[in-house]
């Protein structure tokens, strides 16, 4: 983002006239950058289990690789991950298949209102800790407010509208997640397929709005006439460090070219990325046409 901002910048430059410049600097030194840790955990009581993703960043000014975004960033598999209750500590070990440190959630359960503590050490001297608490609430039950049916080329799909209420008290964080299950043949398991919202706000806080409700409407989901069809609604109270991080890195991936760099917010300590928790319900609703 910040190299597509310079180039912009001088192209207009380029476009002016140059009266008062005698010189062309025709090259920069740019100050070398160190990779860094980036790591990247959300724990939640309901989670099956505890992950915690680590990579290595690029260095600053790097070109980027024609890859996805999970292979431009070289996840280290030899890193010693540990995580705390403020007790007991476990090491995660390193899953092949999801390229990622994972526990399962009996070995230590994730409870709300605890806080727990994330330690990293890997090779080459890299080491990065960070904590965080569970929120003590979950949000509360979600009314359908609305249903807009549409039909195209004899295929029916849906626009929902639905709200809930701040919970009591000041200083709340929310997530918001509408879905539908998705079948997957190959592997014969459903999953879920984010649908997005066409109003409302995916990852807001109740500030200036305690007490009130939050309405969305989901985009446009394809029925295909299915009469199983359902919409599933994640909704999550979360930390003030999961908010401050996604709301971050909304604004660093906008689509305004005239927009001036923003950092993205990290909790790490020794590194980048993020070590947060939520406490969420997963609420699901017909979409047949009554």
């Amino acid at each position: 983002m910040k190299i597509k901002t310079i180039r912009l910048i001088l192209i207009f430059a380029t476009a002016l006239p140059i009266t008062a410049c005698e010189d062309m600097i025709s090259e920069v030194d740019v100050p070398e950058s160190d990779p860094k840790i980036v790591v990247y955990s959300v724990i939640s009581p309901q989670d099956e289990f505890i992950t915690v993703k680590v990579y290595k960043s690029r260095a600053l000014y790097s070109l980027t690789p024609q890859h996805s975004w999970e292979e431009s960033f070289p996840v280290i598999p030899d890193a010693t991950v540990r995580i705390s209750n403020g007790v007991d500590w476990l090491q995660l070990p390193y899953n092949a298949e999801t390229r990622s440190y994972r526990i399962s959630s009996v070995n230590m359960p994730v409870q709300a209102s605890q806080t727990y503590y994330l330690d990293i050490k890997a090779p080459g001297g890299y080491a990065a800790e960070a904590n965080c608490t569970v929120p003590a609430g979950i949000p509360p039950d979600i009314e359908i407010t609305a249903t807009e049916y549409v039909e195209n080329y004899g295929e029916q799909s849906a626009m929902v509208s639905f709200r809930f209420k701040d919970i009591p008290g000041n200083g709340h964080f929310y997530r918001v997640l509408p879905g539908t299950y998705f079948s997957d043949e190959y592997y014969g398991d459903n999953f879920f397929s984010e649908t997005g919202l066409s109003r409302g706000e995916s990852v807001f806080s109740d500030k200036n709005r305690e007490g009130a409700f939050f309405n969305f409407r989901t985009s446009e989901i394809y029925n295909g006439n299915n009469p199983d069809n359902r919409l599933l609604i994640w909704s999550s109270v979360t930390d003030e460090d999961y908010y401050n991080y996604h709301h971050s890195v909304m604004s660093f991936q906008g689509d305004n070219p005239f927009s001036e760099p923003s950092p993205v917010f990290t909790n790490i300590d020794g590194g980048l990325g993020i070590f947060a928790a939520v406490n969420g319900r997963l609420q699901e609703f017909s979409l047949n046409q009554q």
